[in-house]
């Protein structure tokens, strides 16, 4: 159904079922544009050859000459110093968005060729997505969120829905969850000091429950498998700041509840002076993944589905880390120390070092942000190479990049890699690459 669902709800944390109700100003913000109306700012080889640049022809040529899993260059940006591509990447493809024009377009993982593309006219947005569902959250001032889900594939809209919440500002928690079924979890500010947690229908966006929950600051939203939800917790920078973590009082961090009705299964607290950051969670294995700080202590603990500890470690000692959940392993970096556990029961896989000098990862680098090529391999984004991570062993195979004086111009602040294409945004320029075998 295409227009606006809202549905009426019953306040103090009861469930609902919603009555949908047209309405033509949802999603007004967002427009569906066509592949054959989309353009693509990376240039084919004859575009290139046409209209020369130096970085961006430098890095062209390193990956080009970089071993499997890099294949030919299919295209390439140039720009200058600025991060000014952003790629992410789907099962159909490489997403592409630009800092002149930050509305999405997705580039179909064969021909690098638009498949769609879609502008959102609010100056705050965010989306998530399934393997069949693209989500965009329009955050307008002044006004309730709209959500509209489109179909990944073609960009058509299947449903939109204004959410029956306070306007989100920059401070406010906001996350979303896709669920089997094309349904959507959405966590969002609720009344007073608390969030509330709603669950649209995937068929026409209808609210189907609507939760209030105690979930800390809202940091986090996701599947824990079995019908079951995990709410709450903090963002890992303010627990890394001791003066924020020292003023923080006693209460619940996470709670979890049921995907069918909403309803809360438990909870678990936070002394003062304490909190909880939500690493990921694994659904086929029932796990949760939970960076813990107390005082100047932290730990990484694994919860089940009844939100029982299973195992933990402090991989960090006093200092600060920072730590991924990766195709089940616990990847951990602290300083030039690396390290990986099993999520299953918590045993040391590997320890390595990577070089102080020259600077091993650009700045603003998150294990976070680290893509899979697959279930064993992990690709990370270094100042000199393109390097191919082993996730049980830890060892490294190279793709050397170019450098230069300056010693930031190929610098990658971003990688994605899609089922048949790798894109790499460094400073000065991207690409993106046909995948090979081999690697």
């Amino acid at each position: 159904m295409v227009g606006g669902v809202v549905g009426a709800v019953v306040l103090g944390g009861g469930a609902a079922v919603a009555v949908p109700r047209l309405s033509s100003d949802c999603g007004r913000d967002v427009t569906e544009v066509t592949g054959a109306r989309s353009d693509s700012p990376f240039l084919d080889a004859r575009q290139r050859a046409a209209r020369p640049d130096h970085d961006r022809d430098a890095l062209v040529t390193a990956l080009d000459a970089a071993p499997a899993p890099f294949g030919k260059v299919l295209g390439g940006v140039g720009y200058h110093y600025e991060q000014w591509a952003q790629v992410s990447a789907f099962a159909q493809g490489i997403g592409v968005r630009t800092r002149d024009n930050p509305d999405f377009t997705m580039l179909d993982d064969r021909t690098l060729k638009p498949r769609w593309s879609v502008r959102v006219g609010t100056r705050r947005s965010t989306y998530d997505a399934s393997d069949t569902r693209y989500l965009v959250a329009a955050l307008s001032t002044g006004a309730a969120p709209d959500l509209v889900a489109l179909d990944a594939d073609d960009g058509h809209r299947v449903w939109c829905t204004t959410l029956d919440a306070p306007e989100v500002t920059f401070n406010d928690p906001f996350a979303t969850q896709v669920l089997d079924g094309g349904g959507v979890a959405v966590l969002t500010r609720g009344s007073g000091s608390t969030e509330q947690v709603v669950r649209l229908d995937g068929r026409d966006g209808s609210q189907r429950w609507r939760r209030g929950v105690a979930a800390d600051e809202g940091d986090f939203l996701g599947s824990l498998g079995d019908g079951l939800l995990l709410a709450g917790g903090t963002s890992h920078e303010r627990l890394a700041d001791p003066r924020r973590l020292s003023q923080r009082r006693a209460g619940q961090s996470l709670v979890a509840i049921s995907a069918k009705n909403g309803r809360r299964r438990w909870t678990l607290d936070s002394a003062a002076g304490a909190g909880m950051h939500v690493i990921g969670t694994d659904p086929d294995a029932g796990l949760a993944l939970v960076e813990q700080w107390t005082g100047q202590q932290g730990r990484v603990l694994a919860l089940d589905r009844a939100g029982r500890q299973v195992w933990s470690v402090s991989p960090g000692g006093p200092a600060h880390f920072d730590v991924s959940l990766r195709a089940g392993r616990v990847l951990v970096r602290a300083g030039n120390a690396w390290s990986a556990y099993a999520a299953r029961d918590g045993h040391v896989l590997w320890r390595r070092t990577v070089p102080e000098k020259p600077q091993f990862l650009p700045y603003g680098f998150a294990l976070a942000d680290l893509p899979l090529l697959d279930d064993d391999h992990a690709l990370v984004g270094g100042t000199t190479a393109l390097h191919v991570l082993d996730l049980d062993t830890g060892a490294m195979t190279s793709a050397a990049l170019p450098t230069d004086g300056i010693n930031t111009t190929y610098w990658p602040y971003e990688v994605a890699v899609s089922p048949g294409l790798v894109a790499v945004a460094t400073n000065t320029g991207a690409a993106v690459v046909r995948r090979t075998s081999g690697g």
